[in-house]
């Protein structure tokens, strides 16, 4: 997960020297990237800061040095894949057909499950575990990964008016996400990744055109 350093950073106080700042910086993704395993292991409700602490070596005091809560911690993992999904989405942005936008689209999306953030969906999906003092940011979130997706289907419904009638937005979106996001769970680790992310997008993408 070295591409977490990417979206852990932090502007450098004016008292503090460039040395200690990128210190704190590093512990912070390294803390990052240990909860992310022990919550995939453990589950959030039964993971422990100690647990994350004792994993890297450090005091549960020391902990607190980077982060006043569990729930700080988990909006933190929250950001770090919310932030990596955006960019990810912005990178089909210029291709004009909205069919195969949107199937570039729920490619990354599953890929970055796969390949990227292979233990996160248990935790990120749950809204139970949603820490309640973040819960409007992790909504605002969300909405900014679905909106590229609405406009997808917008821009669909535009160039072939006559498809995408009989389906709600809110169906074909919902249906798109809970498959998407199943399929780590399931998935062997064995074959190879962006086969079964290109085959399961078909189906999908199939599935979507043939009910019209």
């Amino acid at each position: 997960m070295d591409f977490i350093n990417n979206f852990t950073k932090e502007t450098k106080p004016e008292d503090v020297s460039e040395r200690i700042h990128q210190n704190r910086v590093n512990q912070k993704r390294e803390i990052i990237k240990t909860a992310f395993n022990i919550f995939a292991k453990k589950g959030y409700y039964k993971t422990t800061l100690e647990d994350i602490a004792s994993e890297m070596g450090i005091t549960r005091a020391a902990l607190y040095r980077y982060f006043s809560s569990k729930n700080e911690l988990l909006f933190n993992c929250y950001k770090v894949v919310f932030d990596y999904w955006l960019e990810k989405l912005e990178q089909p942005k210029s291709i004009q057909d909205p069919q195969t936008r949107l199937t570039k689209m729920l490619e990354a999306h599953i890929l970055l499950f796969l390949e990227d953030f292979p233990f996160s969906i248990p935790t990120l999906s749950s809204d139970e575990s949603s820490p309640p003092e973040y819960k409007d940011q992790i909504i605002n979130f969300k909405k900014a990964i679905v909106e590229p997706y609405l406009l997808c289907l917008r821009e669909w419904r535009i160039k072939n008016p006559d498809q995408l009638k009989s389906i709600d937005d809110k169906i074909i979106i919902n249906t798109l996400f809970s498959t998407a996001n199943s399929v780590p769970l399931w998935w062997d680790s064995k074959s190879d990744p962006k086969l079964v992310v290109k085959q399961v997008v078909s189906i999908l993408m199939d599935g979507i055109q043939k009910n019209h």
